[in-house]
């Protein structure tokens, strides 16, 4: 089994996540485990350490990390929340495909209850909310319009303003949400003419008692961070302080992004992932050089990609474009070859001619994964 402590984000004022290809006015839901130590290392360099010493043991070239992230996900009350697997043919039989396929194509998240059950091979089947919204749930039930999917004995777990609903009324938790997304109106004022331009920004706010959480699976306790007498441990304790103050996302100097944060008393324990088995990914992942064709080629392999790319903030230089990055995404079910499985890529720009970039811009791809399980054979059916 492996091991993860989940910590829990309750964001105080809206936050901004942006989204590729897009405006500001779009923003996404998901806090990417690539962003996340991006913004860890960025806290740990603005407060005096160094961002080389602390990113060693990740960046060797056989990685040796004393901890991995999942990526942050959406959580209601006390139900975690999971992404969906991308093969929803290793959820579901045909004909649940084809008879609710759009609906089941509306799912995002599952919850760790089912989440349990799919990776011990059962179809998930008896487990979903009736497909007309006015008839009262029995196994499984959907929030925020079937975005959301948990079980009926998760039902105590959800916060209390879902909970409330009396027996006969909870086909009613469909139209409650966990967050909602809404676009704030903003002007800039061009310095040479003061004539205004307005513009807008998207934002994500949660419900009361939801939020985002993350996992933290530690692999060497006690490991320090070189040069120092940190521990890891400590040493994100120490960010995650600064970081709820500091802030997370987009748009930061408009009250974007802070959250309190909250470490479970209990941690998690997952099927651990076995070398050479199909996976289920629970961050983003940079598959290495000696990793591939296999991790992704495997017969047993469904994954989906996402380019990575954007600006870089440093105090040593100007804002720039960083390199652009292809990683594997949450829910993809891969067989990579190695127990530790991604590399952390160094996207500073390079350019033919001038001055090169002072430091390493790291972007954080090793995987945090658990068997897959029954999810991982292509013939399930």
């Amino acid at each position: 089994m492996i091991s993860i402590q989940p910590y829990f984000l309750t964001f105080r004022g809206g936050l901004h996540l942006g989204t590729r290809g897009v405006n500001l006015e779009e923003a996404g839901v998901n806090l990417p485990s690539d962003t996340l130590f991006s913004a860890m290392l960025d806290i740990w360099r603005r407060n005096g350490g160094s961002p080389q010493a602390f990113a060693a043991p990740f960046c060797a070239p056989s990685p040796d990390p004393p901890f991995l992230l999942t990526s942050a996900f959406p959580y209601a009350g006390k139900v975690r929340f999971y992404p969906k697997p991308v093969d929803l043919s290793r959820l579901f039989t045909p004909d649940s495909l084809r008879e609710r396929g759009k609906a089941l194509k509306r799912i995002g998240y599952l919850s760790e209850g089912l989440l349990r059950r799919a990776l011990q091979g059962e179809r998930l089947d008896a487990w979903l909310y009736p497909a007309d919204e006015y008839v009262e749930p029995q196994t499984g039930v959907a929030l925020q319009g079937g975005r959301f999917w948990l079980t009926m004995d998760e039902f105590d777990q959800l916060p209390a303003s879902m909970k409330a609903l009396a027996a006969g009324q909870r086909h009613g938790l469909r139209r409650h949400a966990v967050y909602g997304s809404s676009r704030t109106p903003r002007v800039t004022v061009d310095r040479s003419n003061a004539s205004s331009t307005i513009f807008h920004a998207g934002r994500i706010t949660f419900a009361e008692e939801c939020g985002l959480w993350f996992g933290v699976a530690e692999l060497r306790t006690g490991a320090l961070v070189e040069g120092t007498s940190t521990n890891y441990a400590d040493a994100l304790r120490y960010i995650l302080a600064l970081l709820q103050d500091d802030g997370i996302g987009g748009e930061r100097t408009t009250g974007y992004g802070a959250f309190t944060v909250r470490r479970s008393e209990e941690a998690v324990d997952l099927p651990a992932p076995q070398p050479g088995n199909a996976v289920l990914l629970l961050s983003r992942y940079h598959p290495r050089p000696d990793e591939l064709p296999s991790a992704l080629h495997a017969g047993r392999a469904a994954y989906s990609m996402t380019a990575v790319s954007g600006w870089l903030r440093s105090p040593d230089s100007v804002a720039q474009r960083r390199k652009r990055l292809y990683l594997i995404e949450e829910g993809s079910i891969v067989c990579p070859p190695n127990a530790i499985a991604g590399d952390v890529a160094d996207v500073r720009p390079e350019y033919a001619e001038g001055p090169t970039f002072p430091h390493p811009v790291y972007r954080f791809g090793l995987a945090l994964a658990v068997d897959a399980g029954q999810l991982g054979e292509t013939n399930y059916a």
